[in-house]
């Protein structure tokens, strides 16, 4: 399957408009390929299913779209922040050229072959964010991204009901396998879909983000149209509660209701302060600032196991923030050096979940602050740019709840995908898009009153 995605990309890009075909081609790979599965070719990056579409798309955008579509080269912040990003690895190699050495575990040291994979690893992963950037460039196309985020979720959603009813067997059935632990999949007596994402909490947030995108086709529609979106919006709903994930379902209880009954303005400065707030969650967590507490305690009123796991984890934050500390500016590098070890028989000591603490771990702040620089700075931006804010349309303030909700879900687990990167890249193409007529201002400013 992963050889002729290459194929079904290109059909895409033939048959429907380059946006819509963008947002396909990735969603399409993330939902239906196998996790897991990767070729190897010397000399290159794993071709693991996000690669291969990746790469599948910027060969489509290049062959097929007639459009300006490299309109991100033209943002200085955008650009700034992704060269960072690229060549990061090999100051982050420059400064980790020592082994480490437990007891009989052996950890290479960085070398610059090991900077130039990850770079060219980081630049196929930008592919997504700057063809969204150049091709989902409007109010309209940033609605079609929602419309389609709901419509995968509908289709897919029969597969996930095979899987609550018999347990997640889809992946082993059509790729031979099980490409995680099924007892974590195991959950109130009964089973979290996983279909080909690779775990039950990956599906759950991606229901949850399906299910705000109902609520946003709900808000929007008109007559008949509001009630069969509204039937929509309550399905997702149903089926997001089925994934058993309290932690997607603590996200959707708060957003939903933000998209269903506030204004676009409104919406789009909670989604920037939230980004600004993820830009720097490393230090708000290193001073204390993070109630772990009372999350912990809200946990445990749902599920005692629930409040142990997430105890667990928070302690293995507080060490591998302790052990990044101690390489803070570009990290310690891949190979897993930034984990924790046992001195005395070389045993891995840490869990790594969120993707924030793995990022800040392996390439430091610079590493951090570009990567997530690239995927909040959209929203972040429009708290310094009062006329795009004032300007917000309702579609791309749902976006940017969109992205939110998939950032604030990274803190716990490493959620961040290619789809993730298609939104941030139509949120930054926000700052840069031309003005909107007076009158289409004026038309949408009644219609919030």
């Amino acid at each position: 399957m992963l050889a002729f995605w290459p194929v079904v990309t290109m059909i895409l890009f033939i048959l429907l408009p380059a946006p819509r075909a963008l947002v396909w081609s990735v969603l399409g790979a993330y939902l239906v390929l196998p996790v897991g599965t990767s070729f190897e070719i010397p000399m290159v990056p794993s071709l693991d299913k996000t690669v291969i579409s990746n790469l599948s798309v910027l060969l489509c955008c290049f062959l097929f779209v007639r459009e300006k579509w490299l309109d991100a080269l033209k943002d200085p912040a955008v650009v700034a922040l992704a060269a960072t990003f690229i060549l990061s690895p090999f100051f982050t190699s420059f400064f980790n050229p020592e082994p480490l050495i437990y007891a009989d575990r052996f950890i290479p040291g960085m070398t610059m072959y090991d900077a130039l994979a990850q770079a060219a690893v980081n630049g196929i992963t930008l592919i997504p964010f700057f063809a969204a950037y150049g091709l989902i460039n409007n109010d309209e196309r940033r609605w079609q991204v929602i419309v389609i985020l709901v419509t995968a979720a509908l289709v897919y959603s029969m597969l996930m009901l095979i899987e609550v009813r018999l347990s997640p067997q889809l992946h082993r059935m059509v790729y031979g396998f099980f490409p995680h632990s099924f007892g974590q999949q195991m959950r109130a007596g009964g089973f979290r879909p996983v279909v080909f994402l690779g775990h039950g909490l990956l599906v759950a947030i991606f229901c949850a983000m399906a299910a705000t995108a109902g609520i946003a086709r709900w808000r929007e529609s008109k007559g008949r149209q509001r009630t069969r979106s509204g039937l929509i919006a309550i399905y997702l709903g149903v089926l997001l509660l089925l994934c058993k994930s309290i932690g997607a379902m603590i996200l959707a209880a708060v957003f939903v209701p933000v998209v269903a009954f506030l204004r676009a303005r409104r919406i789009a400065m909670i989604s920037a302060a939230v980004c600004i707030m993820m830009l720097l969650y490393p230090a708000i967590r290193s001073a204390g600032l993070v109630p772990t507490t009372t999350i912990s305690e809200v946990t445990g009123s749902f599920s005692a196991d629930r409040q142990g796991s997430l105890a667990v984890r928070l302690i293995n934050e507080d060490q591998l923030l302790q052990r990044g500390a101690e390489k803070p500016i570009f990290g310690w590098g891949s190979w897993g050096r930034n984990r924790i070890f046992s001195p005395e028989d070389g045993k891995d000591l840490s869990i790594t979940d969120g993707a924030w603490i793995i990022t800040l771990g392996t390439w430091g702040w610079v590493g951090y602050l570009a990567m997530f620089g690239l995927l909040c700075g959209g929203c972040a931006r429009l708290i310094w740019n009062r006329r795009r804010l004032s300007q917000t349309s309702f579609a791309s303030a749902a976006l940017c709840i969109l992205l939110t909700v998939n950032m604030l879900d990274s803190v716990p687990n490493s959620s961040i995908r290619a789809i993730t990167w298609v939104l941030a890249g139509a949120i930054s193409s926000m700052i840069t898009q031309p003005k909107r007529p007076i009158s289409d201002r004026l038309i949408e400013f009644s219609a919030d009153k």
